[in-house]
């Protein structure tokens, strides 16, 4: 005689039936590591004759957004400040509940700008808890330094100073825009057709910029030229960005936890197993593109700026490989301009963004020379400069633009790395003009702020709990 396997007592009824867990994937310890993200293979050779089959590479959310923001709670005022970071933590939570962590659901980040860390904790928490730079240099300060302003940029660009920024990326635009509304409108919302209370935070802060984009297979050109942006006729059918080329080559982006503060030797103080393991410095900025200009460029000279002059790929190929074997560190790249007069956009950024040797990281893992440790998540946008923005003029006339978003180990390394895109020193030394310094002349750069980008765990106002 059979006898009925007794249900538990502590069987969760109301988790029953639960559509969300078809999506849902575990989440990672970081904020910036997207579950769900798929790869494809490119058919393109590697030029430095790798064996590897094809050129892999994530297909990223289709439709981005950005919120930043400003703190409406007072200082001084602890409890507040825990109160908000519960309140945060269940909205996140709730969303995340009826939009499953993937890109069929919402990917959210919370990044936190150094007004927060300066106005609302005490200098001996962040002594403690805010990792420092271990870099020549820069070693013992803060990895969290204001943005600044470097050789090529506008007179006019805005340094911004904002407590918080979000960051939604999701393959389905409605649950970008439900999100946004639910979070920062008062009162009752909808997510995915379902009634939703303590969601908004919006009494909690004074929005400051929306910032809408995409990125995604033909978009660029499917959006530029429904806009009449000149230029937008001559991006490739298949680009995923306004300048053409593939951007989210999986060798050339960040792999695990690899632009975490702590993960590759040299660059932080951080260790594993402290508060801020896990997270990043985050740079976002807003860049105008000047896209007549670059489409008026022959498609090799196009191809040497964005990787290096010695590039051959044909036109058809917009994913030209990237892997590690293909990295071009400081003495290529000074041979490469003293022999064509021109250095391409990859070879003045990898001898930052790659490690130049075989390394063993804080976790163990040995990583080959050329692996990348800087992780983008940029998309474009014809916002002029943004949808909404509090502190400026907003204009209706679409331009082409890109809203950068970077992370890495530090604040110092990525000025360095920025610094680099302009490389003054490099075009004074060997008479360089500016359209031959990659592609930074055909740029405009708006705005820019770093951020803290804590671990997954402590992204709700980090080291609330610890006042």
């Amino acid at each position: 005689m059979s006898t009925a396997k007794q249900v538990p007592e502590s069987f969760d009824w109301a988790g029953v039936v639960d559509y969300a867990a078809r999506y849902t994937h575990e989440a990672p310890e970081t904020q910036y590591e997207l579950p769900g993200v798929t790869e494809e293979l490119h058919q393109a050779p590697c030029p430095a004759g790798g064996d590897h089959a094809g050129v892999p590479v994530a297909v990223v959310p289709l439709w981005h957004a950005m919120v930043t923001a400003r703190l409406n709670i007072p200082t001084g005022d602890p409890a507040a400040l825990r109160a908000a970071q519960h309140r945060l933590e269940v909205a996140l939570a709730e969303v995340e509940r009826l939009y499953p962590l993937s890109p069929a659901g919402l990917l959210p980040q919370v990044g936190w700008g150094l007004p927060y860390f300066a106005r609302y904790l005490p200098p001996s928490m962040l002594d403690t808890h805010l990792p420092r730079s271990a870099r020549e240099g820069s070693e013992g300060e803060p990895v969290l330094i204001e943005a600044i302003r470097f050789p090529r940029d506008p007179d006019d660009l805005v340094v911004e100073h904002n407590d918080v920024c979000f960051h939604f990326k999701s393959d389905f635009r409605h649950h970008v825009d439900e999100v946004i509304a639910a979070l920062f409108s008062p009162g009752e919302s909808i997510l995915n057709g379902i009634p939703v209370e303590n969601v908004s935070i919006g009494d909690l802060v004074t929005v400051t910029s929306i910032r809408r984009g995409f990125a995604g297979r033909g978009m660029p050109r499917r959006v530029g030229t429904a806009l009449g942006i000149p230029g937008a006729e001559n991006i490739p059918a298949g680009a995923m960005l306004f300048m053409g080329f593939t951007s989210s080559h999986v060798h050339g982006l960040a792999a695990g936890n690899l632009a975490s503060y702590e993960t590759v030797p040299g660059w932080t103080d951080c260790t594993p197993g402290d508060y801020m393991a896990g997270g990043a410095n985050m740079h976002v900025s807003h860049i105008a593109i000047e896209l007549e200009r670059w489409y008026s460029l022959a498609h090799a000279d196009r191809l040497q700026r964005m990787f290096t002059p010695r590039r051959t790929e044909s036109e058809e190929i917009l994913s030209p490989d990237q892997c590690p074997v293909t990295s071009t560190f400081r003495t290529e790249r000074d041979a490469d301009v003293e022999r064509f007069g021109l250095v391409g956009h990859n070879e003045q950024m990898q001898f930052l963004s790659r490690v130049e040797d075989d390394t063993t990281t804080a976790y163990g893992q040995v990583i080959p020379r050329g692996t990348t440790f800087f992780l983008r998540q940029d998309f474009d946008t014809t916002e002029n400069p943004f949808e909404f923005w509090v502190d400026g003029p907003v204009s209706a006339l679409p331009r082409a633009g890109v809203h950068f978003i970077g992370m890495g180990p530090s604040a110092q390394h990525f000025h360095l790395m920025r610094r680099e895109m302009d490389s003054p020193e490099l075009a004074e030394a060997h008479h360089l003009p500016d359209e031959n310094v990659g592609f930074t002349d055909f740029l405009v750069n708006t705005h820019r702020q770093n951020y803290c980008l804590p671990p997954r765990a402590h992204r709700c106002f980090p080291m609330a709990e610890l006042l």
